[in-house]
Formats: structure tokens, sequence, C-alpha cells
């Protein structure tokens, strides 16, 4: 019985596969039916309810859209592929055949058992499958579910950019420098920069897009080579101005792209006569010549094939590196066998296209070497008793030539007769070296043994009494891989909280701290924040919400990302008053695999909340709605560019293609989800560059608040004021020479608060302050304005009473804390059930 998971599996949007260690070495298992590396991501029921999956699907599919088209009847399909690309989302496929519907993981379940099947000599319980980098919390889950449903007791999730890694590295003999992963798969893109040293890899930044892939281009082979010829030969013009035939025939047309797309990879030239896809318009039998040259292909999936490469190049810039930098471009996915993709990664990115490891099966291959470095939980190994049990302590990968390998005899898990003394022998798997026969005098050993550079090796290990008879033991052999450690898995993106930053005055999602983008997983991510309103005990209104996100801006609308999780506290679930401004440490884990689980203590009650993430499939946008938002991203992006932004004009265009993408393919809910990605990433960049746009009043505001900060200081200050506004000035000196509107914005708050601190040693700064707050209490934003109205008349009352300095800046602070600053003395909208930083 295996007591490493030695299984790693390609969940794949197209093609999926798996492989698994034998002797040493990271072996595909075949297909049954074709005995190929991959199966096809397929799965069909026929009309006597069987079903279906890989190849056969596959081929079912095609008839289906044919025969559907054929019919103009768009019956409810009972064949599915591409379900990756809504893993995560509440999208159903329903089947006629079957009588129901199935979710994304019930269909990646049964790819994943038909990979399972093909394994007869053993039963597998845990594996390795492994996912995109930049998959999402939900879609994470979903691949767990789905891993559930196949029957997996244990399921381990790995980057595929990292198991292409491995499976390079191995074959590389783990080479010093810069790698990039260049992983275009069938429905996602990651790009992974990695940095070797010595065999020692680490994820240094990642990048990537879940909605581009291989389908994107058999969908622009349609829409703008297939359907256009067609058009020309054939009368379609009424099936093409309505959707759901038009549909029906861009699915028909599905397999013929695909069959283009493979030749262009290495021909100049694709020919194809088409037939029997039923009648146009006029009730003619459609007949047409499909012809593309490598120049047609190429000026329509070059913009496709160019978001993948601009995102490799700017993966690069952002970590001030060029092509130069990397000494290897590692090509991973099917199509990336294209001769336009690589020889546009020529031209644009580096010389170095390594094209030395099998595209398509690097990640599979990869995942059973990293699965070869994880142990099966002790509670799904099914271990022989009757045989000497063996506890084992060994580096898994190493890039040292000799190790310790120690080895214990543990007799309470063995119903053998098992001698005092034994006889121990490690043999490496090529039998060039062996540790020769060592006498057990204790059950505990120490052996040092030789590993061969740049490879697995197995070792097996022999048990014997002193007499020589053989002792069966388990395990009886281990994997160590020499010339790599690999490297663990990073966020891809930050996680945090939705909060009210008072810095900024706005409300935003801002990372906890060691949960930020990049960090190596497992990871704890911790703050400390105050709650913006009382809690009354046994009071359900009052609640305390703490709604967390992964985001790749810092302080960008939560509405504009990714959803992770949430937690609420009301005051039912307390048994004391929390006041406000109470503090509240939140605590966030994360594990290898992503999962996360989250601790909330609240300090003045000594009380701990700890709850584990669940998540939500995300629902459907309707395309009305989806419409509507693209407009008012236009309508942002046009004032904008009035004003001669650059960066708005090209959202422009971005934003035009998105609408044409959701109009050509309206019946698409993977272009759904794409078009709200989009329009996720787009508002992010239009609120980033209204931010800049404000800098002129930012830099007015800020050389302003310094000036005032040098008269107060002349008034009030000493040595240590004195050097503060020195390093003010230059502070603001370097913001104002990259017109940084942001930190313009936390300098003058910080200005600001310093004058205060000097001005408020005068006691009519106090008394000023009051009179403030009574004369402009209607312009004045309050967390609580009842209290904040009893705390002013009570400070007016207070001042006839000819208070000390001391008790009136009490008594003032206490009302002043119940402020909302904003730096234009417009009042947000600020959701006081969120806590406050």
């Amino acid at each position: 019985m295996r007591q490493k998971i030695d299984y790693g599996i390609d969940l794949g949007t197209t093609n999926s596969a798996i492989a698994r260690m034998d002797s040493g070495e990271a072996v595909i298992i075949k297909s049954d039916d074709n005995q190929m590396d991959t199966t096809p991501s397929c799965v069909s029921f026929n009309k006597k309810q069987t079903m279906f999956v890989g190849l056969s699907a596959k081929s079912a599919i095609e008839r289906e859209a044919v025969a559907a088209f054929k019919a103009r009847k768009a019956n409810a399909a009972n064949g599915y592929l591409e379900f990756k690309r809504t893993m995560g989302t509440d999208h159903q496929y329903t089947s006629s055949n079957m009588n129901r519907s199935y979710n994304s993981e019930e269909l990646s379940a049964e790819v994943l058992k038909k990979l399972k099947g093909y394994v007869r000599d053993e039963e597998i319980v845990s594996a390795v499958i492994t996912v995109p980098a930049m998959f999402k919390q939900s879609q994470l889950e979903a691949t767990q579910r789905a891993a559930e449903l196949a029957g997996f007791g244990y399921c381990e999730l790995l980057q595929e950019p990292i198991a292409a890694s491995i499976a390079y590295g191995i074959k590389a003999n783990a080479a010093t420098g810069y790698w990039l992963v260049f992983d275009f798969g069938g429905g996602t893109f990651d790009a992974a920069l990695m940095h070797v040293d010595e065999g020692i890899m680490k994820v240094v930044d990642t990048a990537g897009d879940n909605h581009l892939g291989g389908k994107d281009l058999d969908n622009v082979i349609v829409d703008q080579l297939f359907i256009p010829a067609l058009r020309k030969q054939c009368a379609l013009d009424d099936t093409l101005s309505n959707p759901q035939t038009k549909k029906l025939l861009q699915e028909a047309l599905k397999s013929y792209a695909e069959q283009a797309k493979i030749t262009l990879s290495s021909k100049s030239q694709w020919n194809y006569f088409l037939e029997d896809l039923g009648e146009d318009d006029d009730g003619e039998e459609i007949q047409a010549e499909l012809s593309i040259s490598l120049d047609e292909y190429e000026r329509a999936t070059r913009p496709v094939f160019q978001k993948a490469v601009d995102i490799a190049k700017n993966i690069l810039t952002r970590n001030k590196l060029a092509g130069l930098d990397l000494s290897s471009l590692i090509l991973v996915g099917g199509p990336t066998f294209s001769q336009t993709l690589r020889q546009m990664l020529r031209e644009q990115v580096t010389a170095n296209v390594d094209t030395s490891i099998d595209p398509m099966t690097a990640v599979a291959r990869g995942a059973a070497l990293f699965a070869s470095t994880k142990n099966i939980p002790d509670n799904l190994q099914k271990r022989d008793s009757s045989k000497a049990q063996l506890s084992l302590k060994y580096p898994e990968t190493t890039v040292e030539t000799h190790e310790n390998l120690g080895i214990r005899i543990d007799r309470s898990k063995s119903t053998a007769n098992l001698p005092e003394k034994f006889s121990l022998e490690v043999l490496r798997g090529d039998s060039a070296w062996s540790s020769g026969k060592i006498t057990m005098d204790s059950d505990v050993e120490i052996v040092e043994i030789q590993l061969n550079a740049g490879k697995p090796n197995q070792f097996t290990i022999k048990l014997a009494g002193l007499d020589g008879s053989s002792i069966p033991c388990e395990p009886s052999s281990i994997t160590i891989i020499h010339g790599l450690k690999i490297a663990s898995a990073t966020l891809p993106y930050a996680i945090g909280l939705e909060v009210y930053d008072t810095t900024d005055a706005k409300q935003g999602v801002y990372p906890l701290e060691g949960l930020e983008k990049n960090k190596t997983l497992p990871a704890k991510g911790k703050g400390r924040f105050k709650t913006a309103q009382d809690i009354r005990p046994g009071n359900a209104s009052d609640k305390l919400f703490i709604p967390l996100y992964e985001f790749e801006s810092e302080g960008s609308r939560a509405v504009l990302n990714s959803f992770f999780g949430k937690f609420s506290i009301t005051g039912k679930d307390l048994g004391a008053f929390l006041p406000i401004n109470s503090d509240i440490e939140v605590t966030l884990r994360i594990d290898a695999s992503r999962r996360g689980s989250l601790s909330v203590y609240i300090p003045a009650l000594d009380e701990t909340f700890d709850i584990v993430i669940d998540h939500e499939n995300t629902e459907a946008e309707a395309n009305d709605t989806l419409l509507e938002t693209i407009n008012e991203a236009r309508l942002i992006a046009k004032q904008l560019a009035a004003d001669g932004n650059s960066t708005a004009r090209k959202k422009i265009e971005i934003l035009d293609q998105t609408e044409r993408d959701l109009r050509e393919r309206s019946q698409d809910r993977d272009i759904q989800e794409k078009v709200k990605n989009t329009l996720q990433e787009t508002f992010i960049e239009l609120d980033k560059q209204q931010e800049s746009g404000e800098w002129p009043k930012a830099e007015q505001e800020l050389r302003e608040a310094l000036e005032d900060l040098i008269k107060v200081n002349k008034r009030y200050g000493n040595h240590n004021s004195n050097r503060i506004v020195v390093e003010f000035e230059n502070h603001a000196q370097r913001i104002i020479e990259h017109r940084d509107a942001k930190s313009a914005q936390k300098l003058k708050k910080e200005i600001y608060s310093l004058s205060i601190e000097l001005e408020s040693q005068d006691i009519g700064f106090w008394v000023g302050l009051i009179q403030y707050m009574d004369e402009e209490f209607d312009d004045i934003t309050w967390t609580d304005r009842q209290t904040a109205y009893q705390g002013v008349q009570n400070l007016k009352r207070l001042l006839n009473a000819n208070p000390s300095k001391e008790r009136l800046e009490q008594a003032t602070l206490e009302v002043w804390g119940l402020m909302v600053y904003t730096s234009d003395g417009s009042a947000p909208s600020i959701n006081n059930s969120l806590l406050r930083r």
C-alpha cells in the first residue's frame, strides 16, 4: 500500500490527464479507448441514460450540435464540454435524456472518475489535482467538491504552473535563473515567473486570465472566418439574425474550427469542403468551400494570443525584468504548439522559448512528482499489519547528493512475530548503489544514502532476520527527487476585508498583513480594527460585519472584487456591551490548497469566534444588466478620454470589443463570466485614472496644509516638531515629483493631525473646535448623528462652567471621535456595521 499520494491529475478545460509515480518516474496512464495520453473533458448521455465520458462523449457532442442546427431547434443538450470555465458558478447543464441538471463540479467529477478507472491494479484514495494559478476561491472549492464526488478521500490542489515547473525542472536539472511558465490551455491562461537558485524553486509572481484559452481561438475562427465565408456561399441571413439559431450554427462549426486550429499550428493552409450541415434559409443544402490561409488565421487569432503575450510582458515589467533575463520560457497547453504564438513570443518576449517538454502532459507529470512528496492521510492508509511496519524520515526533495534516511521499526503496528535484531539493506533503483547489509541492534537506524543527480531516485528497503530469512516490510520503497526543491504555491490575489479607511476617508478592500499577493502558502494574515458603532447585548439589529475579498487593487470598491467569505456578529452573539471604537482582532489562515479559516477576537470581552470559510457559487448576470454596465463604464471612460487620458481611450476599445463578444455569444454563460471579469478590471482601472485626475487639487491642498503647519509650528513648535516638519517637507517634495494623489491625501491627513496636536496646547483651539462643530453640524458627517448632537450640546453647556483646558480637551475629543473626515466636505455612504482602520 502506498504511503505517498503518487497520483497527479491535470483536470483541463478541453483535455485531462493522469500520471503516477512508478519506479521513481512520473508515468502517464493512457486512456482506455485509444491509448492516448489525454482524455477529452467531455460528458454525454444517450436516450438509454447511458453516460459516456471522454472521446466517445466528444464525438456525441459534435453529432448532437450538427443535428440541432439541422433541426433549427435548441433541444436540451445531452453533451457537455468546457464546463471548467463555469466552475464556481451556479450554472446548470440540463439533460433531457436524464431528466435532470448537472453543475460544473458534477460533470468534472465524472471526468475524474474516468481517469481513476484507467488504474486497475490498485484503488486510488487520494490525488493531487491541478488548478489554474488565478482560480478564484469559489472555483477552488468547486474543484474540491468534484474530487469528493469522484470518490477521492483526500485531494490536494496544486497550481498548474508549479506542476509544469516541476516537470521542467527535473528535465532541465533545475538550472539557476528565471523561468517564465506560459500556460495557455483550452480555457484558462496562467503566467508564472519562477526563480531557481541551485535547484531551489520560488514563485516570484503570477498573473493570468481565467477566461482566455483555446476556446477563444475556436470562437474567433468560427465568428470571423467561417461564418463570413458561409454567408457568401449560402443564404443564412435569417439564421444569423436570430441569437438562438446563430448559437446553434456556432456550436455546429466548432469541431471544424478545432481542426483548422490544429492544422494551422504547423502548416500554411487549411481546406475543407463543408456539407451534411442541413439546409440554409432558402431550403438549399449547405455546401461550402472553407479555405483558411495562415495569414487569415493569424489576423483573426493574433488579438487572442496578444492578450496572453501582454500578460507575460507585464509580469516581467512589474518585476523589473526583461526577456533577456529569462533562461527559459516554458510552454504548457495545447495551443502553445501554434507556430504563430511561438513566433510572437520570440519576437516580443524572449528567444529562449523552450519546447523540450510535452505541453500536453507536463502538468500531469509534474503533479505526480509533487504527489510523491505528499503523504496519504493516516486514516486513508490501508496497511498490512502482518508486515513489519516502518516509520521513515527523509527529505522528499533535495539538492544534496547524500542524505540521511531514518528508519524505525514500529512493533506496535505490526502483528508479525518479529526478531529482536534485523539485517537491513537499502538499494537504489538503478542497482548502482547499495548501503550493504547493516545489522540493526535496536529498532532504529540512520542510513546515509547516495542519490543520482538531477532526477527522481527510488530506493528499496529490504529487511531480514540475522539468519537471512526475508521479512516483508511496509513501506518497502521510497522516492527522493534530487536537484529540485519544489516551490510552495503563492497567493495570486491579496485577501482582506472591506473596511472604512479613516486615512483615505473611503470604504474599500484592504489586505490583512501577511496575505498580500504572492505570499507563500500556507499563510496567516492578521489585522486590528475598530468598531464603528455600539453593539448592545441581545440586540439583533446591532451588527458587526466582516466581508472578505480576493483582490489586486488595494482600496478598490468591494463590488469590483471577488467575494471570498463573510462573518457577522450581532448583539445576540454577545453577552456584554461592546462600545464604539472597540478593538477587533481578525486572523485569517490560508492552507496550501487556499482553504480559509477565520478567527475573530474581541479583547474587551475576551471572546473569540472561529469559523471555516464556506464559499458560495457566483450567480448569473442578465445580459441587459451587463450591457447597461458596459455603457456606464464607457461613459466614464469617454469623460476621462475627453481630458486627454490615453488609458481611458484604450479602455473604450476594450469595452467596445467586450460588447461585441457579448452580443455575438449572448447565450454563452462563460462569455458572461468573462464580461463580468473585464468590467471589474475596467472599473478598477477607471477609478485609478479618476484619482490621478484629481492630482492638481490634491497638490494644492497638500501645499496649503504644509504652509499652515509651518505657521503653527513657529508659534507652538519645539525641537521634535521642527524635525517632523522637515521630514514632512521632504516627503511632500517626493510626492509632488511622482504626482501621487493618494499619498498626498495621506500626508495631508498626517500634517493636519500634527497641526491639531500643536494648536491643541492652547485652550482657544478647543473653544474654536466646539464652535465649528456647532455651526457646521449639518455639513459634518457623523458616525452616530444623534449621539453627536447631544455631545455638542453638552460641550456648549461645559463652556459656560469655565472648565480647565484638560477637562475641555477630554470632553471635546469624545465628540470629535464621532466625526468622519472627508477631504472635499462631501458625506460618503458609510456602512457602520463594517470595521474601521
